[in-house]
């Protein structure tokens, strides 16, 4: 299959808004199309959703879930996945019309330097992604609330998260925030190991 059949597939199962994502940019980045995913991770990945999907109302499971995401699907290391504390705990945004303060739960950091590149919401299992969460006082859905998060920290790249959907966002200022939302790691896998069945 083709680089850019591999990524027309891989592009329909992405919800897509705003001018983040597309064929031709792909095509432009991974002219050979994307990296393969090896067979110990799809195992490893298929075992620890199972896991999560069945214990996924206990905090610990659903933030080590989250967790494992970042390192062995999205291949972050261990340094850059840091808690907002310490020098990280100014990463926080007052909302005064809303009598709250927004801040994220993980931060993604350059190691080392401890310079923020992505913030991180872990939302509880089957919250809604394009809905408030429960228990604040605002109405602003997740997406409203991680756009003025990244606005008032200067961070342009935000993740959104309930362990079964993820939403990267992209919110530079001045321009247009772009958001893609995406299934759990587990359906991306399922659908690459059918393709290799088919090959």
């Amino acid at each position: 299959m083709a680089g850019s059949d591999l990524h027309a597939e891989w592009l329909s199962l992405l919800e897509i808004s705003g001018p983040f994502l597309s064929l031709p940019v792909l095509d432009r980045a991974f002219p050979q199309g994307l990296d393969g995913v090896g067979a110990e991770v799809r195992r490893e990945l298929r075992l620890t959703y199972s896991e999560w999907a069945t214990s996924q109302r206990d905090p610990a499971i659903h933030q080590a879930w989250v967790r494992w995401v970042l390192r062995h699907v999205l291949l972050m290391p261990e340094a850059a996945i840091a808690r907002p504390e310490g020098d990280l705990s100014r990463l926080a945004v007052a909302v005064p019309e809303q009598r709250e303060t927004l801040a994220p739960d993980l931060v993604i950091v350059e190691p080392g330097r401890k310079h923020p590149r992505v913030l991180v919401l872990v939302t509880p299992p089957g919250q809604v992604l394009d809905r408030p969460p429960p228990g604040v006082r605002g109405k602003e859905p997740l997406t409203t609330r991680m756009m003025a998060l990244l606005h008032g920290t200067g961070v342009r790249l935000g993740l959104v998260t309930n362990g079964e959907q993820w939403m990267l966002v992209d919110a530079p200022r001045g321009e247009t925030t772009s958001f893609v939302t995406w299934p759990p790691p587990e359906i991306h896998i399922t659908s690459h190991m059918k393709r290799e069945r088919v090959k």
